[in-house]
Parts: structure tokens; sequence; C-alpha cells
């Protein structure tokens, strides 16, 4: 990375920035993290204040913009084919669009006008829906509820009471034995069944006794004067209109995504903008200059202020390297087959900016566990067939580009691994008479089993490998030897004692399998605690290193993943096989296997290729990066044009 200053003067500020974000490889950083000279602060914060106002706008504007397509998208979505690419535009009609943006965000406050419409709508029906389900047991009732009042000899009342004790309550209002009360069973709510009362004033106490007993409830029908189904059918009429005038809204906002691509466009010209405005938040301004800093990669330094002196006449540029101590951002380059491993690494930590970039490493044995993991050649040749329309129909960017690159890799390794280890659609491969290439890993499991050992083993001696190399490169070679060389003769040690007493290799590889180990342990014993100053705590603490040994026979172990993973995608697509297989015995159990073999093999496929996916990052996060990877840096996010709807062309 190349440290940049630039100052330049105010009227080109708007050009200078403009050109850097079409070159897109300055990151731009503040005074702060880069250390701002001292009586810098009064000036920059007066940059920023201002800065800050025009940058709230347009995030204010964007706002706008997305509701604005949201509301479109709701009531008339875009129907897209499963492999549209984003229209090409080129940076002039986004600043068009940026340049008109009022009239544009005028169909915005009519949008949101019209949302208003809806929501006023919506509370208007639900206010009447509540009116209908409030009339609708009342239904029977064929008396204005105006008239529902007492006379001068009269009680007149509505009301209600639980519904398990309606016949109860008619049972003792009917031994009353008295012909001065009338009462009407009307309908009924879900707990609470609904009654119309009249009786003469002369039995209040008797009547009033039944009631309180029963829990007799008195309805309020305030504000209503018609009979209950008057009102429900006017009800309903207003429902119909509110329903009509909601249609006609609808419309109009329908009418109104004739404008979507305007949108659309404002929508990233807004983005581009943001992104400059936030760049320029960064700077230091006075009235007639400004100064900004930041980070171009060292190979396009030269390009990079080039450009910028031919677009501006009056403007300076320094580059420099980064000071030993100080941090700057990490871009990572590498072989088109180590980029997409990158994102990898990403999930996990940005590299340190002054560590070893680990893809270069990391990836092969990547794609290589992938590939055992999903072990189908079948498989292999539907995934990578895929991946690769995918890439180059849908032209995706990013994190998404480098995942599908990951894939057609991995892909690729699995028709390599599948053909190796004889998979075919699961068994499919023994109906043509095509063998394995080496061996069966479901007929010889110990064989495979040992297999993925020892791919463990060399893994892990590679991650010890890249600490040595980085130990040598930084000058400490006696950290090398004491750190990793003894430990590889340690367990080097192990394994050919093992091995030679195991496959009966000969007394010689046993022997000198325990001469290395015990050459290692010795050498491990004496150096592991050489930062103690103490002779005890120097030989207590090399004497405890050699229980790490354990967790050397850990990490191993994890490989046996690479067995389970390959064998469950095998095991399944054969079970899929089987049941294909016994429905299609007869001519029209044909169509039914073909079903139950595409689902099944397909499910296989994506279940197992997440499986691989998430344990061969596992396998790179835990025991290969753990033995040498720092991680803590920041990643490169240069100034450039981000856009959501649309691709630039130029």
């Amino acid at each position: 990375m190349k440290k940049v200053t630039l100052i330049g003067i105010q009227k080109d500020k708007d050009n200078i920035l403009k050109t850097i974000q079409s070159l897109g490889n300055l990151e731009v950083s503040s005074f702060e993290e880069q250390g701002g000279a001292e009586g810098e602060d009064a000036i920059l914060e007066l940059g920023k204040s201002q800065d800050l106002a025009a940058l709230e706008e347009i995030q204010s504007q964007l706002s706008q913009v997305e509701f604005g397509l949201d509301l479109m998208n709701q009531y008339n979505p875009v129907k897209s084919g499963l492999f549209d690419t984003k229209p090409q535009v080129d940076t002039q009609e986004l600043a068009r669009v940026f340049d008109s943006r009022n009239e544009i965000l005028a169909v915005v406050s009519e949008l949101r006008r019209l949302e208003d419409s809806l929501n006023e709508i919506s509370l208007n029906e639900t206010r009447l829906n509540n009116t209908i389900m409030q009339m609708e047991p009342w239904e029977k009732l064929d008396i204005p509820l105006s008239q529902l009042e007492d006379t001068l000899t009269t009680r007149v009342l509505a009301g209600t009471i639980s519904s398990s004790s309606v016949q109860r309550f008619l049972d003792a209002i009917h031994d009353m034995g008295n012909d001065l009360i009338f009462i009407q069973q009307l309908g009924q709510t879900r707990d609470e069944t609904c009654f119309f009362v009249v009786y003469h004033k002369s039995i209040e106490e008797e009547v009033s006794q039944v009631f309180k007993e029963f829990a007799f409830s008195t309805s309020n029908f305030a504000g209503f004067e018609d009979r209950p189904k008057q009102i429900i059918n006017q009800t309903k009429e207003k429902l119909n209109k509110a329903q009509k005038t909601r249609d006609q809204i609808i419309k109009e906002i329908t009418d109104l995504s004739n404008v979507r691509r305007d949108l659309e466009l404002l929508y990233d010209a807004l983005l581009v903008e943001i992104d400059r405005q936030q760049a320029v938040h960064n700077l230091i301004e006075t009235h007639h200059t400004f100064v900004l800093r930041g980070w171009v990669p060292a190979k396009e330094a030269e390009k990079f202020s080039q450009t910028l002196r031919d677009r501006v006449k009056d403007i300076y540029i320094k580059l420099e390297d980064p000071d030993p101590d100080e941090d700057f951002p990490v871009a990572l380059e590498n072989h088109p087959f180590i980029t997409p491993f990158e994102m990898v690494t990403d999930l996990y930590s940005t590299p340190n900016p002054r560590e070893l970039d680990p893809n270069t490493v990391m990836a092969p044995f990547y794609a290589m566990f992938f590939g055992i993991m999903m072990g189908d050649a079948g498989y292999g040749i539907i995934m990578t067939i895929a991946a690769y329309f995918f890439i180059k129909k849908m032209k995706p960017k990013g994190d998404t580009k480098k995942l599908a690159g990951v894939i057609l890799i991995g892909s690729i390794f699995t028709f390599i691994w599948g053909a190796i280890f004889g998979g075919w659609f699961g068994d499919a491969g023994t109906l043509f008479g095509i063998n394995p290439i080496w061996f069966n890993p479901s007929e010889e499991p110990i064989k495979m089993l040992a297999f993925c050992f020892a791919c463990g083993v060399i893994h892990v001696f590679a991650g010890m490998g890249v600490k040595a190399y980085a130990n040598i490169k930084e000058g400490r070679i006696l950290d090398a030897i004491f750190d990793q060389g003894l430990w590889y003769v340690f367990y080097i040690g192990i394994i050919l004692w093992l091995i030679g007493g195991m496959a009966g290799l000969g007394q010689a590889l046993t022997q000198a399998g325990k001469i290395m180990t015990i050459a290692g342990a010795v050498g491990l014993v004496l150096t592991q605690g050489r930062d103690k100053k103490n002779i005890f705590a120097k030989f207590f603490s090399g004497a405890l290193s050699l229980y790490d040994v354990t967790g050397f026979l850990s990490d191993v172990l994890s490989y046996s993943r690479l067995f389970a993973l390959g064998l469950t995608t095998g095991v399944i697509g054969t079970v899929m096989n089987q049941l294909g297989a016994m429905v299609g015995a007869k001519w029209y159990g044909w169509i039914l296997a073909a079903a139950i073999l595409i689902v099944g093999h397909g499910f296989n496929i994506v279940i197992n290729l997440l499986g691989a996916f998430v344990h061969s990052s596992r396998l790179q996060y835990i025991e290969f990066y753990g033995k040498f990877f720092e991680g803590g840096g920041k990643a490169f996010r240069p100034l450039r044009i981000r856009t959501k709807y649309t691709d630039i062309n130029n």
C-alpha cells in the first residue's frame, strides 16, 4: 500500500472526487486514523459540520426513493426472470437523473399521499368491520336502536349473558310466572347470547334479582339510530365504496410505476453521491483548499497519481510508504484460481497487513477437501455446469462472485475425487461398469479413514510450515527451528513409529521413528521454555509443552469428517437409486421414479454442498489457521461507484 496525501482547490473538489470514485482504487481515510497534525481539529470540525448536513439531506432523499420503490413493488411487483441481469448505464445518465431528482422526488411525494390515503381507508375499513361484527348478533332485533328507551311504565333494554347459562336464564324468567315481561332471544357472539327485554316497572325487583344471578350485561348502542339490519347493510355499502376507492388508488400507484426505472436510477445516483459525501466528511477544508488522505495499492499508485494530474491542473499529490508501525488496509491480490477463496478467509478474519496471505496455501486444500466430502463425479458435473452458467449469465460481483467461484472450483474437484472413488450418482456407476480409479470407500472404510488422517497430517504440517516460513522471513530463524522444526521431528517420529509397528514395514523404520521421537521430545523440553528466566521454569515449561501432542492428535482426528461426509453423500445417493428402482418396476412407474431421482439427488446435492462448504471452512479455520494465522486486519474499502439496480459500463 502507498499512503496518499492530496491537496486541491475547492473549485476542483467535486471533479477530483468523481475521478477518484470512477478509478475505484483509493480508500479515503480520516485524519484521526492517520494522525492529523496538531491544530487541524477546528478546521476539520468546521468542514465536517457543513458536509454532514449535505450528507443527511441526500440520505433522506434515498429513504424517500426507497419508500417509493417499495410501494410500487408492493402493488405492482416486477416480474423478473431467474437469470435477468441488471441494465447497463453510464455515469452521465446517473448524473442526469441526480440533477433532475426534484422532479422524481415529486412523484415520491404523490406516492406518499396515496399511501396515506390507503392507510386512512384501512383504518376506516377496520371501524366499519367492527361495526358489522357488533351489529350481527342483534340483526333479528326489528326496532330502531334509538328507540331502546324506557317508557313511563316499562323498562326497555338489550343485553347479553353467558351462552352456557341461556337455558337456566330462560327457565328462571319462566318460573317468575309473570306476564308483565317480554323477552326475545337474538343472535350470539363467541361466548355470549343476546336478548331484547321489555318488562313492567312493577316487577323491577324480581327481574333485577334474576339479571344479577345470571350476570346480565346491558348493551350500549350510543351513536346508532337505525335497526341493526339496516346498519349492517349501510355499513356494507360503505365498505364497498371504500374498496372501490382503494382500487382506484392502487391503480394510480400502478400508473405511476412507469417512473420505476427513473426511481431505480435515482436510487443508484444517490447511493453514489452518499459514498462521495462520506468521503468529503473525512477531508480537511479551508475556504479555498482541501486536504485528502488515503491509501492506494502500490502497483496502481503511479497510474492513480498521473490520471488525477492529467484531469486537474492545480493539484498536489504525495505518495509514500507506510511507517513501520503504521496499520494500513489490506488489499489481496491473487491468481484467479485463488481469488474466490479470499471470501472464505474474510468470513474468518482479514489478514494482518504484515503477515502472509494464507489464501495461496489454503485454496488447494479447501478445494481438495470440498471434493472429497462431496465425492460424487455425477454431482460434480451437474454442479460445475450450474456454477459456470450462473457466473456467465448472472455476472455476479463481490462476495457472490467469489462464492460462485468457490463452488465452481469445488465442483471440479468433486468430479475428480468422485471418479477416483467411483461415485457416480451414488452407486449408479456400477450399472454401467464404471469402476473407481483407486478404491471404493464404502467397501474399504479403514483405508479411506487412513487416507483422511494422512490428509490431515499434511494439512497441519502445511500450517506449521507457513509459520516457520514467516519466522524465517522476519529473521527469527531459531524460532522456526525450535517452534516448528523440532515439532516436525517429534510428530514424524511418532508417525513412523506407529506405522512401522502397525503395518509391519520393518524394524529399521520403527527404530528410526523411536529415535526421532526421543530426539524431538528432548529438543522440545530444552527449548520450549527458553523465554523463562528460572532454569526450573524453563525445564517445567518445556516438559509441559509435550502435552500439545494431544492437540495434534485431536486436529488429525477432525479430518475423519472427510470420510463421514463423503460416505453420507454416497449412501443417500444410493438410497435414492434404490427408491427409484422400487417404484419403477412397471412402465408407469418410470414417471414416479424419475421424480424421485430428480428430487432426491437434487436434495442430496444441496444439503451436502452446504455441509462441504461449512466443514471445509471449519478445517481451515481451526486446524490450519490455528497454526499461524493472526488476522485482525482491515479490509481495503476504496471509494468506488456502488449501485444496486444498475451496472456502470464505463
